[in-house]
């Protein structure tokens, strides 16, 4: 039952995880506290039923089983007038199968559950998706399927994930890619992924009682990764962002980690005497936390430097230790190995032929296991063949005896054979022809389909055109306004200037609204064709957007999460008129205290959302009525063959997600 439960917590905290050991770095009471005191107080059935499933889980990862248990016994008790609940509940019951031992029925039940919240596009039914998926991953990656566990995480839990929003989630997935990589010595691949789960760790505001764990522990596995690939720079940076939490928190089980990626890094670049002293720091940390994987890796880490330094004594004495404390027979024939080096340095010849024999012979009985499975499965085969040959050899007896009844009936049923072939032949004319009648349907109603989709492609043709010409006579009225009219304002208030002295008394009202016409000019100009878009690009050009359209009623935030993007100007003047007009339409009909931008990209699919806390509007009438501002975002939204899905709910905002292929 021990067993059971721990499954059961690993695979609770795997959401924002992939440690083999409960993380601890603060106290999470006065988090799931404060939980428990608003769902007691809250009147809605709905609410408490949430929070109560989020309790069991809470409560399952601070190992406290009865409290779990009894509020998942009250989220179930409150589901029941709640569709939305009773299918994410199939999730949070999935655990009763694991209790049981019914690992089978644990992956029925998550897969039900995915399938059950598929329908639902809720923040909340994409984050219990994402965390679903990677459990179900996880039970993939015990059966050692982990290419199947890697393709989920990649094509399915991440891009779910996304559109949750719950930067903490993405984070702890990319980092469970990153750990699959590096396990396979792909440190490159893995570096990519854990700098955008340190991306998303760092922007992540919402509070959580894993939050400080997932954000120290992605530093500490970033810099490993980063010392491996010999980026002492870069690592050295992430280990002082996880250093200035941890030193304030010397009884976390973090700082195990935290001294062995601490202890690399001085140990690559040859500074043993610091290495020494990170690694000696670890090992007490580990041992009290009963940790016994981060304190393998450690005595074996040091151990590694020890040998270096030719201290011979200290780096036996980690070997013999390792050797004593480990269960697993692969790493005692590595332990074995290195034991025979030690004392071949020490020219204790004999022992180091000693610890080398004992390599050998459990080389040896590995290979000989393999070995006899390799003979057991060519007995079973041989043996199978032979008995497939006895019987073989026994129905060929029992033909010849049925041959000579068969022979007898033959003539009789030859004329019953060619009845039925000409029966058969007039079956085969009347299917054919009726297939043919079919056939010759199908390609009219193909013809249709081709000749629709000409059209259609004729029309967004049409559309194309109507959108570049669009940007082509704003940027020339543009020009003309700005070198024409602009010039000539300009001109007349160098001559106001001059004629101040004779006329005092109208002067200063007339150099006012002269003023206000330039100023009006320009922002004209600027709205044809932003300025900051040609010469500063994409995220300069929307930052200036966002925060002109921000007032005293409305506040516009923007998020851009790319790191480097050189998208064409084309592109990026496309991107910039769908968030000019998705802005324009919250502004103007919302009624929104806060607006949302956001953008992201991966590879060579560019996200955009936007999102208000708005009065929101019926979708399904707003796209019958389709007024020139929607028509305008799809059609270019279609010329990048990109996906649009808007999500508004009356009195509660809208959510506009796009997709565009760049």
């Amino acid at each position: 039952m021990n067993k059971i439960y721990a499954l059961l917590l690993f695979l609770c905290f795997s959401a924002v995880s992939n440690s083999q050991v409960i993380l601890s770095l603060d106290d999470d009471t006065v988090y799931i506290d404060s939980i428990v005191n608003f769902t007691k107080n809250i009147k809605s059935d709905s609410i408490r039923s949430l929070n109560s499933f989020r309790l069991s889980k809470l409560f399952l990862m601070v190992q406290d089983v009865k409290s779990s248990k009894e509020y998942l016994k009250q989220g179930n008790r409150l589901k029941t007038k709640f569709p939305f609940l009773k299918d994410l509940s199939l999730y949070y019951n999935a655990n009763s199968f694991l209790e049981k031992g019914d690992i089978e029925g644990f992956e029925k039940a998550l897969l039900e559950a995915n399938e059950k919240l598929k329908k639902y596009r809720y923040k909340e039914a994409y984050r219990l998706r994402a965390i679903i998926l990677q459990n179900y991953g996880i039970m993939q990656q015990r059966k050692n399927n982990e290419n199947a566990y890697m393709r989920l995480l990649v094509n399915e839990a991440i891009p779910i994930a996304k559109r949750s929003g719950d930067f903490e989630l993405i984070s702890g997935l990319n980092k469970a890619v990153a750990i699959i990589f590096m396990n396979n010595g792909e440190r490159e691949k893995a570096a990519e992924y854990l700098d955008q789960a340190q991306k998303y760790i760092e922007s992540t505001t919402k509070k959580s009682a894993t939050l400080a764990e997932s954000k120290m522990e992605t530093y500490i596995i970033n810099a490993e990764n980063l010392v491996e690939l010999k980026h002492f720079y870069d690592a050295k940076s992430v280990l002082d962002k996880a250093f200035l939490t941890l030193k304030n928190y010397p009884e976390s089980n973090l700082n195990d980690s935290y001294y062995y990626s601490e202890g690399l890094y001085y140990a690559k670049q040859n500074k043993h005497s610091e290495a020494l002293i990170s690694f000696e720091k670890g090992i007490e940390s580990s041992a009290k936390h009963n940790n016994s994987i981060a304190l393998h890796r450690l005595k074996f880490a040091e151990y590694e430097v020890l040998f270096k330094l030719k201290k011979y004594d200290k780096a036996k004495n980690n070997l013999e230790y390792l050797v004593k404390n480990t269960q697993f027979i692969v790493d005692k024939k590595n332990y074995y190995k290195e034991l025979s080096k030690v004392y071949n340095a020490t020219k204790e010849y004999s022992k180091a032929y000693f610890y080398s024999n004992k390599y050998n012979v459990i080389n040896d009985s590995l290979n000989d296991a393999s070995l006899k499975n390799e003979i057991v499965e060519l007995e079973a085969k041989y043996k199978k063949a032979e008995s497939e040959k006895k019987i073989s050899l026994l129905q060929s007896e029992n033909e010849k005896a049925v041959l000579q009844v068969n022979n007898n009936r033959l003539n009789t049923m030859l004329f019953a054979a060619l009845s039925f072939l000409l029966f058969l032949t007039v079956l085969f004319l009347w299917i054919y022809n009726n297939n043919q009648k079919k056939l010759s349907y199908q390609k009219e109603v193909n013809l249709q389909q081709e000749l629709s989709a000409l059209e259609n492609q004729q029309k967004l043709s049409i559309s194309n055109a109507l959108i570049q010409g669009e940007e082509i006579e704003r940027k020339r009225i543009a020009r003309d306004l700005h070198d024409g009219l602009g010039s000539m304002l300009s001109g007349l208030k160098m001559h106001l200037n001059l004629a101040n002295r004779k006329d005092k008394e109208n002067s200063p009202s007339i150099n006012e609204m002269l003023n206000d016409s330039i100023k009006e000019l320009r922002n004209i100009s600027q709205n044809l064709m932003p300025e900051s878009l040609m010469k500063l690009g994409l995220e300069h050009a929307l930052k200036d957007l966002c925060a002109s359209h921000s007032n005293s009623e409305t506040t516009v935030e923007f998020q851009y999460l790319i790191k480097k993007a050189k998208l064409p100007q084309h592109l990026e003047m496309m991107i910039y008129r769908i968030i000019q007009e998705l802005l324009n339409n919250s502004l103007k009909y919302a009624k929104a205290s806060q607006i949302l931008v956001s953008c992201s990209q991966n590879k060579d699919v560019f996200f955009i959302t936007v999102e208000d806390n708005g009065i929101g509007f019926n979708v399904k009438h707003a796209e019958k009525r389709e007024g020139m501002g929607l028509r305008n975002i799809k059609n270019r939204v279609a010329f990048l063959n990109g996906k649009l899905e808007i999500d508004s709910v009356i009195n509660k905002g809208t959510s506009t997600y796009i997709e565009l292929k760049i």
